[in-house]
């Protein structure tokens, strides 16, 4: 979803501050253009280069093996557009694997499931946590207020796990990463506020958008970032801070959550 997930909801966080162990990952977006033909197919294709030619040639592999389900909801008629933003990791720059952390969808000239607020009201339902939740806007997340985080210049990404039971949405923080602009060594004694002050403003985050972010479905994996900075690195480097495991987020539930589609676009 391209913003980058209730009141009276249940939500459960999978974190803990305490001995939390960090490792280093490289992170990268590459984004491109779909030619969708009216059976589904990629017909054509463009895709930033990833900078290493033996990625660019598997991900080449992977966007033509891509097929998409008839297009019941979609504004646009066959065959259409689509742009195609992915998120890649590597271990480091010299791995030439990587893992697909994410991948968006989002079909052009027609009406998207979910948008940034734009109108006074849309604003004004942001800044009110009791608001009956709302399916067709993503509010912002909100940077905590903390000046060891402004120190240190850290910034943070998150991703966040949701399902939809009985009693309504749960979430828990699948990934978190932080960054900073202080040639990638993030000061020691920034880290822990930062740790602590980013995961709790992204489950904010998460409890008022993830109506939202669900729509009909069981299972989402959402992504909010807090950017103090901006970093222009090809591959930024980021500091995992590890979280555990999410019992009822399986290798089968990640493997169907990676591939987010906006206006219809659902992969086959």
């Amino acid at each position: 979803m391209r913003y980058k997930i209730i009141a009276s909801a249940l939500f459960a966080a999978a974190f803990s501050t305490a001995g939390l162990a960090q490792s280093t990952e490289y992170f990268r977006r590459l984004s491109g253009t779909l030619d969708v033909s009216a059976s589904g197919q990629v017909s054509t294709y463009t895709l930033q280069s990833a900078g290493v030619p033996a990625i660019d040639q598997s991900l080449g592999n992977l966007v033509e093996s891509w097929s998409f389900l008839p297009q019941k909801r979609m504004v646009t008629q066959v065959p259409y557009k689509a742009e195609v933003v992915l998120t890649l990791v590597r271990t480091s720059m010299e791995d030439k694997n990587y893992t697909v952390k994410r991948v968006e969808f989002i079909p052009q000239k027609t009406a998207l499931s979910v948008r940034a607020p734009a109108t006074p009201e849309e604003q004004a339902y942001c800044q009110q946590p009791g608001a009956t939740p709302r399916k067709d806007i993503i509010c912002p997340g909100v940077m905590p207020n903390d000046p060891l985080i402004t120190a240190g210049v850290i910034s943070a990404e998150a991703y966040i796990a949701l399902r939809m039971t009985e009693t309504g949405p749960q979430a828990a923080i699948e990934s978190l990463y932080l960054y900073s602009t202080q040639n990638s060594k993030l000061l020691s004694k920034s880290v822990p506020a930062a740790k602590q002050k980013y995961a709790q403003a992204a489950l904010d985050w998460a409890n008022k958008n993830a109506v939202a972010l669900l729509q009909d479905r069981e299972y989402a994996l959402a992504r909010v970032e807090f950017a103090l900075s901006n970093n222009k690195s090809a591959w930024r480097r980021q500091e995992k801070v590890e979280t555990g495991n999410i019992d009822w987020f399986t290798s089968a539930v990640r493997a169907k959550t990676v591939y987010v589609g906006q206006g219809g676009m659902e992969l086959k």
